[in-house]
């Protein structure tokens, strides 16, 4: 394991990823592919949603319902598997990837800085993340305490392949977790 810049370099098994076409249900498909606990983000076509996911049933904040005809992308995730779903001109497609098992990959582990350097809780397991400037997200945590200092993350896989130049890129990247102050937030 090689780790530099905040990056962690190492191998793990994985196989290609299965590809999903034609999502009819979304609460279904997540039951079906993913129905542990997990962490949901839902991008919409006017905000992002961040909650949690347990057999199919989506979580959010003020009980904030998820209307497909708005998803535009939605990721299904925890340490070990990711359901990536997403809008077409069609309909709804998908990819399942989950570590473990098939071919060794290099891959990139990285912890994306989420915006918040201050933060109220609100209540029912939730955690409003605020700046003076107005972003805001509000995170499936209770009592997270952050500061410029002490901020919450995103934790990423990213895949490495290298092409027939034997010129390394990422071929996938999925979302693991979130972090803070290096403690995994569950």
């Amino acid at each position: 394991m090689i780790q530099a810049n905040g990056l962690t370099l190492h191998r793990i098994r994985t196989p290609k990823g299965q590809l999903l076409h034609t999502i009819a249900d979304i609460s279904l498909t997540a039951k079906s592919h993913i129905p542990s606990d997990s962490f949901v983000i839902a991008y919409l076509d006017y905000k992002v949603l961040i909650g949690r996911c347990s057999n199919g049933s989506f979580a959010f904040c003020q009980n904030a319902l998820l209307d497909p005809k708005y998803v535009q992308r939605i990721r299904i995730f925890n340490k070990n598997e990711e359901l990536l779903l997403w809008r077409t001109g069609s309909g709804v497609k998908g990819r399942y990837r989950v570590d473990g098992n098939g071919d060794e990959t290099d891959v990139v582990d990285a912890e994306q800085v989420l915006f918040g350097t201050n933060s109220r809780d609100l209540g029912n397991g939730f955690t409003r993340l605020f700046e003076k400037r107005g972003t805001e997200l509000v995170l499936p945590f209770s009592e997270l305490e952050v500061t410029e200092t002490s901020r919450v993350t995103l934790k990423t896989r990213n895949y490495v392949d290298f092409n027939k130049a034997h010129q390394a890129s990422y071929w996938d990247c999925r979302c693991i977790g979130f972090s803070h102050n290096g403690k995994e937030l569950r």
